[in-house]
């Protein structure tokens, strides 16, 4: 049977039911989130399967029943089970265990990630947190920290960050008795895959789209611009962002006077047409 999509290539069971299904279609067009459900069990439930990607939890019935739908193997069926595990587990503790399990089940683990990674990217205020520390002089007590951040973030999960970024090497405390970052800025690393980095920014997107929302506190600027331009001037533009994207790095990286602030910078650009398979240049 046709695998349609890599399930290794994953590690969010969700993102994973979105990209079958969306290519299997291409395949049997047929095969509609509707269908999905027909196939489940379930004829006259049309939402279940669009429930489930927006986070519906799943039951191990469910989950018995997708790994039919989707014909995967033994290996294959454990390591979505597994993935269902990640992404339910209740507790921390439960979940780097599960991760810890898919690592394992994964023929080439070296190229998902470690847990300690996966703990990082997995939740943006890790991150925003890791830049706080520079911003701010922060101690044991994170409650400075939770009265300001935005989105708001329980005391609780602020109090794992740190732990994980003490544990990572990424924050320690000065003479002072401040928890400051240890370096300048954080890259992905090797080990992470391209999967794990796209939940990631989505999670910063969704961050942008809260800004939106909510009455400006802080410096805020949002701009969008729609245009049609030619394959050469999309490359050209292409090549101006990627200029700005190393100005901006510039700009962060040579800043010596002391941070008193935290920003999220995020660049979209996408076409609003599919390729229609001609040659564009």
């Amino acid at each position: 049977m046709d695998k349609y999509i890599d399930i290794y290539k994953f590690t969010h069971f969700r993102k994973y039911l979105d990209e079958y299904q969306a290519a299997r279609s291409k395949v049997e067009p047929s095969f509609s989130r509707t269908e999905i459900c027909n196939l489940l069990g379930l004829p006259k439930t049309r939402s279940y399967f669009a429930d489930v990607l927006r986070g519906k939890k799943v039951s191990p019935r469910m989950v018995a029943k997708f790994i039919e739908v989707l014909g995967l193997d033994k290996k294959e069926a454990k390591y979505f089970e597994t993935m269902v595990k990640v992404d339910q587990a209740k507790t921390d503790a439960l979940r780097k265990a599960a991760m810890e399990e898919l690592l394992q089940q994964h023929p080439n683990p070296e190229n998902i990630l470690n847990t300690d990674a996966y703990e990082y990217y997995n939740h943006w205020h890790n991150s925003a947190l890791f830049a706080i520390l520079d911003a701010m002089d922060v101690g044991d007590d994170l409650a400075p920290v939770q009265k300001r951040i935005f989105p708001k973030v329980t005391l609780g999960k602020l109090k794992d960050s740190l732990e994980l970024l003490q544990r990572l090497g990424l924050a320690r405390k000065n003479e002072e008795g401040y928890w400051k970052p240890t370096q300048e800025s954080i890259s992905s690393g090797p080990y992470n895959n391209a999967e794990l980095i796209k939940q990631y920014q989505l999670q910063c997107f969704e961050l942008s789209k809260q800004a939106l929302m909510t009455p400006p506190k802080a410096p805020t600027i949002m701009s969008t611009l729609t245009f049609s331009i030619s394959s050469n001037a999309y490359k050209e533009l292409e090549e101006a962002v990627q200029e700005f994207k190393a100005k901006a790095r510039r700009i962060i990286s040579q800043d010596k006077e002391k941070a008193d602030g935290v920003y999220q910078l995020n660049l979209h650009m996408f076409s609003n047409l599919e390729n229609n398979g001609g040659n564009n240049g």
